[in-house]
């Protein structure tokens, strides 16, 4: 399978990574390819760089890692050509980092990031996913204290199937669909419950279980 990933940050990178362990092709989208220099260095000959609309047309499978105020203008200048049936797993947050310190969240229950995205791609089988934890756990979810749990949300059953499966390989220990696309909502708020606790505590490697008894 081929993997186009849009957003080349850390989260792009360490997804990135993730799906090349898989033994997946991996593009990722950039307007800055010399950044990814050393992230080619050590990804392998499966791994290549190219511009947005390169990696959205590669990829059988999109991953959106953009920064929240720019996804609406690059996901509106791409193609339906590039993503028509694909499934993308969205793993961005709707933040507002304009007044510094802890980001607010963007986004209403009436109209969450994930709605926002599907709408700008509406040919698209979009999944909320991966958002709530930081990149460098999201391939490799075992923790000292156990494996945490993975909360998604979309409007494709199959989607969300492929989707956990792949979160199953990097190791969580189950993946909670919380229902369709509106509920990526939720998935948002729980970020913030995330990002709260790391301001807070300066404590960036945590994770979420979920007890059902």
């Amino acid at each position: 399978m081929k993997v186009g990933i849009i957003g080349s940050g850390v989260v792009g990178q360490q997804l990135g990574l993730g799906f090349l362990s898989l033994g997946y092709e991996v593009r990722i989208g950039t307007r800055n390819p010399e950044k990814l220099a050393d992230w080619l260095s050590k990804a392998g000959k499966n791994a290549s760089v190219g511009s947005v609309h390169e990696a959205a047309a590669f990829g059988d499978l999109l991953v959106l890692a953009t920064k929240w105020q720019g996804t609406e203008i690059v996901l509106q200048s791409l193609p339906v050509s590039s993503y028509r049936d694909k499934i993308v797993i969205d793993v961005t947050n709707p933040l507002d980092s304009s007044q510094g310190g802890v980001p607010r969240l963007d986004a209403t229950e009436d109209l969450p990031g994930g709605l926002k995205v599907q709408n700008y791609l509406p040919e698209a089988k979009v999944v909320k996913a991966f958002n709530h934890i930081s990149a460098y756990i999201m391939i490799q979810a075992p923790r000292e204290e156990g494996v945490p749990d993975l909360f998604i949300a979309g409007n494709d059953p199959e989607a969300k199937k492929a989707v956990s499966e792949i979160a199953e390989k990097w190791g969580w220990n189950s993946v909670v669909d919380m229902g369709d696309i509106h509920s990526s909502f939720w998935l948002e708020t729980f970020a913030m419950l995330w990002i709260q606790f790391g301001f807070r505590y300066n404590n960036w490697t945590h994770a979420f279980k979920l007890l059902r008894k």
